[in-house]
């Protein structure tokens, strides 16, 4: 009796020291810091917890660069908790920040655990949501675009002058909130230069830091019949794959749209001056377009560039004629 005893107390022993284990634990899986001016320095803490019955051993750590691990315990006991404290320099980062974190331990059940540590870096003086306008507009057409110029110095900011070309538009500042927030707008003159430009309007201002702010303005003034793109790139194929492949210069085919703004009854005539360039013209359901597919044929191509133009005769008295540059290059032989 007592030896069957002594056998079944070492049998519970053995059993309870088998299942003994590490288990980590976290409540903080994901930490975003906000928004910080560039320069600063940011430090998190995570809490990990070991729920098992053997001590929890940090084994390794990767992350993202260029966060760093400060301070971190070797292993943490059965129902103890432990700092983990991770810090960010932000001198090198403009933007969004998404950071990963990822702890290995010996928890035989969940070895490694990933972390988030997020946030932005702004420039002590931000301009939001971006520093470029992006303005498109039909001819005769107003259209405006505005972006915020926020100070984040301890010094109020002076805008002191806004410098740009004025032939495809002028700017308008507003004082949101005086020596912090301002709010540029550019509005795109209705009547200037037809297609696409990228202009820069450069800020003033009364920052030591800061003393020029560019912002690039892109903008687009479209006529009421145009096409989109304004321009038609086949591409670099390689004449050895044309070859190959009879599918190629399907899949590389590109499509050209006509545009009638308000239009009903638009009709065109399409040609081309490129040899071995086909075009295919499907008018739209309401009238107010035309969707041309560019392709090339395989039997007219030859090594070399490509290069012309496609022409569009409309039945708008207005615009009777387009014409759209093509570029691309067979490759050879």
């Amino acid at each position: 009796m007592k030896l069957a005893l002594v056998i079944a107390l070492l049998l519970r022993a053995s059993f309870a020291f088998c299942t003994e284990a590490p288990q980590v634990a976290i409540t903080e899986r994901s930490f975003s810091f906000g928004k910080v001016v560039r320069g600063a320095k940011v430090e998190h803490t995570y809490v990990i917890r070991n729920e098992g019955t053997a001590p929890l051993r940090f084994e390794r750590v990767r992350m993202t660069s260029p966060l760093r691990l400060e301070r971190a315990p070797v292993a943490i006991g059965p129902g103890h908790s432990a700092n983990f404290l991770f810090a960010l320099d932000t001198s090198k980062i403009r933007g969004e920040f998404e950071g990963v974190v990822l702890l290995t331990f010996n928890d035989p059940k969940s070895a490694e655990i990933e972390l988030d540590f997020t946030g932005k870096v702004v420039e002590a003086i931000e301009i939001s949501p971006f520093p470029a306008f992006v303005v498109a507009a039909l001819r005769g057409e107003p259209r405006e675009a505005s972006l915020e110029i926020i100070n984040h110095e301890p010094q109020p900011l002076r805008i002191l002058a806004i410098e740009h070309s004025k032939e495809r538009f002028t700017t308008r500042l507003q004082t949101v909130e005086d020596g912090q927030r301002y709010r540029l707008s550019l509005i795109l003159n209705p009547n200037g230069p037809m297609g696409k430009n990228v202009d820069m309007v450069v800020v003033r201002t009364s920052s030591a830091a800061f003393p020029e702010l560019k912002i690039k303005a892109a903008t687009w003034l479209k006529e009421r019949v145009h096409t989109f793109p304004d321009v038609v790139d086949m591409g670099a194929l390689r004449m050895h794959d044309i070859q190959a492949s009879p599918t190629l210069l399907t899949q590389s085919a590109q499509t050209l749209m006509i545009y009638q703004v308000n239009g009903t009854q638009l009709e065109v005539i399409v040609r081309t001056d490129i040899a071995g360039l086909k075009l295919t013209a499907e008018p739209g359901p309401k009238g107010d377009r035309y969707q041309i597919t560019v392709t090339l044929q395989k039997d007219k191509i030859t090594p070399g560039p490509i290069k012309g133009n496609i022409f569009i005769q409309t039945n708008d008295p207005q615009f009777p004629s387009l014409t759209v540059p093509v570029t691309g290059s067979i490759i050879g032989p």
